[in-house]
């Protein structure tokens, strides 16, 4: 081993004992993540006793996601999140984890999703249509109630029942708050302690799962062929090579994890995206210019398509103020990154925060600029945009998500503008992703002549 291996990474600042840097993780979360792309390559960073490190370098994120996938295992912080969702694709790993992306793979289809385009708009239509001008609303909580309602009506079709749908709509929040406390807890003991919040995380976990047992149970007892929502195109799903359906569980298992992804991540960047755009009126105006220029009838796929710069400033929210969380892997055996020797078991982080906000890549990365993505731009290092992860292991909802954010930014911003509320503090807050805490806004009609107004005070 040569002496540059010996050598250890650096360490961030503020380590504290025992609980290492989780508290700062917990409170004040895109600040310490912002601090670390002052390092060069990797960091190590500590949620309990033993360190885990940081990828900086998006040569390094490409290497451990892509390159050499198969050396590295997912994390103990996908362990933890067993009890919540079980072995679907977020959790499960190796042949089981590829055969079951392969089954769920036609679900999300170009094709099947553009049949879900209208519903989004619709949807997003019906809740943007009970707002009034001069109206302030908590946008986060809008936009999560909005994007709950978009996944249940594309995964079920069938409008749910008033109790089935309150259970679910209840215990969403819940459940991602609980998952984000159950990742970073460093002693792994607070969880089972029988606190007030453990008990209504339990209580919450339990009605969701009977919910979707029941959702499960109930289009088994009809024909499968007549419903092309989700639900039933995994209930119909087989196996290439065996044949082979997916048990209840299996199904159970999935639709839990995409009612998370796709609940509380469509949510946030949506929530980060009208920030922003409150936030830059010339921005504002000239996305509704070209809706105005494109969108001469109902959404489509072909329409969506048309919106250049719409997708351009979804790309530059996602960039700038990504939903994600943290992603941890687990080197396999014995591996060296950076002329660091790391033992196997050593755990390594991912953050598309970390990554979307280093100068190195971007500069001025607090500057909100969508025209960084026009195409006569020098292109981003690979791996340096990676707002839905990378390898075997990416979002396999990332088209459908790209299509849910640009058909709801298309049907709100047609109609209103949203502005910022003077002296409003807007903080990044982590449930299982990275969603704006007490964002309100005022419902400005677009009929209203249009000027630029105070947008308060700017936060990174």
């Amino acid at each position: 081993m040569s002496s540059a291996t010996r050598i250890s990474p650096p360490v961030a600042p503020g380590r504290l004992p025992v609980i290492g840097h989780a508290l700062h993780l917990w409170r004040r979360p895109l600040e310490f993540l912002d601090a670390l792309t002052a390092h060069d390559q990797l960091v190590a960073v500590h949620l309990g006793p033993s360190p885990s490190y940081v990828l900086v370098g998006p040569e390094l994120v490409h290497r451990v996601l892509v390159t050499d996938a198969a050396r590295y295992a997912k994390g103990r912080s996908f362990e933890k999140l067993h009890d919540y969702l079980g072995q679907g694709l977020a959790t499960s790993e190796g042949p089981f984890h590829l055969r079951q992306r392969r089954m769920m793979q036609p679900a999300f289809h170009h094709v099947q999703i553009a049949q879900h385009v209208s519903t989004m708009a619709r949807l997003a239509a019906e809740r943007s249509e009970s707002w009034r001008p001069g109206q302030i609303i908590d946008v986060t909580r809008e936009m999560r109630d909005l994007s709950l309602a978009i996944v249940t009506a594309t995964l079920f079709s069938t409008a749910l029942d008033d109790n089935l749908a309150a259970d679910i709509h209840h215990a969403m929040p819940v459940v991602l708050r609980g998952m984000y406390t159950r990742v970073l807890d460093p002693t792994d003991l607070w969880h089972r302690m029988p606190t007030p919040g453990n008990r209504r995380l339990a209580d919450a976990s339990r009605r969701l799962r009977a919910a979707i047992d029941h959702l499960i149970r109930t289009r088994r007892e009809g024909p499968l062929t007549e419903h092309h929502d989700v639900l039933s195109m995994l209930l119909r799903a087989q196996d290439g090579d065996s044949g082979e359906a997916m048990t209840d569980r299996q199904v159970h298992d999935e639709l839990i994890t995409l009612l998370v992804a796709g609940t509380d991540t469509v949510a946030g960047g949506l929530a980060w995206l009208f920030h922003e755009l409150g936030q830059h009126p010339a921005v504002d105006r000239e996305l509704h210019q070209e809706l105005r220029d494109t969108v001469t009838g109902p959404l489509d796929q072909d329409g969506l398509r048309r919106l250049r710069y719409t997708r351009r400033v979804i790309d530059e929210a996602l960039r700038m103020r990504n939903p994600g969380g943290i992603t941890i892997r687990r080197a396999v055996d014995d591996v060296e990154l950076c002329g660091y020797h790391f033992p196997g078991g050593t755990e390594f982080i991912f953050s598309a925060l970390v990554l979307h906000r280093n100068p190195r890549y971007f500069p001025g990365p607090l500057r909100f600029d969508p025209d960084r993505w026009l195409p006569d731009r020098p292109p981003v290092p690979r791996g340096a945009f990676v707002p839905f992860g990378a390898g075997s292991h990416m979002c396999i909802g990332e088209s459908y998500a790209r299509a849910e954010m640009t058909t709801v930014a298309a049907t709100i911003a047609s109609r209103w503008r949203l502005e910022p509320v003077p002296g409003t503090r807007v903080r990044g807050v982590m449930t299982s992703t990275n969603n704006p805490g007490d964002l309100r806004m005022r419902v400005r009609a677009r009929e209203e002549p249009e000027q630029d107004r105070p947008t308060g005070r700017r936060h990174p």
